[in-house]
Order: C-alpha cells, then sequence, then structure tokens
C-alpha cells in the first residue's frame, strides 16, 4: 500500500465517523425544560420576588413521599390560598402534570399518576394576597 492509498482511506473512514456522528445526534431528540423560556425569562423577577415572599412569610408546604403517594401538608395558617401544584419533568414536557388544591390541609398526589423519574416541583400559592413560590425536587 502507497502513501496515496492510506491518506484516502483515512480520509474516508474519518467521513464516515463523522457523518455516523451526524446521523445520531439528528435521531436524539431534546426537550426543552419550557417551549415559552423566553417569556418566562422576562417574568423571572416576578419568581424572584414571590421566593423572596416565601421567606418573608416562613409558611412553607410540606413535601414528602411514601410508596403510594407524595403528600403535600399546607401550613394550618388559614391565610394560604390558592394553591397550585407544577410537577416539571425536565427531559420530557408531556410528563407535566398540574393539580389545583382547593379545601384541604393535607393533598394526595397517586405515584401512579406519574411517570418514574426525576420531577422538578413548584408549588404557587398566595400568603395574605401575596404570591409565594416553593420549588422542591422528587425522584419518583
Amino acid at each position: 500500500m502507497n502513501w496515496g492509498r492510506g491518506i484516502i482511506l483515512a480520509m474516508g473512514l474519518f467521513m464516515g465517523f463523522i457523518l455516523f456522528l451526524v446521523v445520531n445526534i439528528m435521531l436524539h431528540t431534546v426537550d426543552l425544560e419550557s417551549e415559552d423560556y423566553y417569556k418566562k425569562e422576562i417574568n423571572y423577577e416576578q419568581e424572584i420576588t414571590a421566593m423572596k415572599n416565601l421567606n418573608a412569610v416562613n409558611s412553607r408546604i410540606g413535601v414528602s413521599s411514601n410508596s403510594e403517594f407524595v403528600v403535600f401538608q399546607l401550613p394550618e395558617k388559614p391565610e394560604i390560598s390558592e394553591v397550585e401544584i407544577c410537577f416539571f419533568r425536565p427531559n420530557n414536557t408531556k410528563l407535566d402534570k398540574l393539580f389545583q388544591v382547593h379545601g384541604t390541609k393535607t393533598y394526595l398526589v397517586p405515584k401512579t399518576a406519574l411517570e418514574k423519574g426525576i420531577y422538578s416541583i413548584q408549588l404557587h400559592f398566595k400568603h395574605n394576597q401575596k404570591p409565594c413560590l416553593q420549588k422542591e425536587e422528587i425522584i419518583i
């Protein structure tokens, strides 16, 4: 074998490797954390204010898990209203869930309603009409 054939063979193998990488990358789907993240970025200051409000009022919602349920324990304070629980799946937006809590201090979410994996939980609620935001992470 001479130098010309070796160089052409090396270039052909390199181009085949690059083509293999391009095809694999194009077949891999990547979900964004949010489809409207530009709009969320504009409203991020409101999110920061809601998290500061949570720290100021010191009323956190208890989040725990057992073998069958994810348990949300609201404080006994009557000032808490409009509780909304958002389960976000970072790698698959189709598995996101939203729950509204009305008239109870203990809210149970069955684990059968959720796929296994890591969820980012955002708890939106109002304390004395001030918006509050609590963020948690849970593994199902």
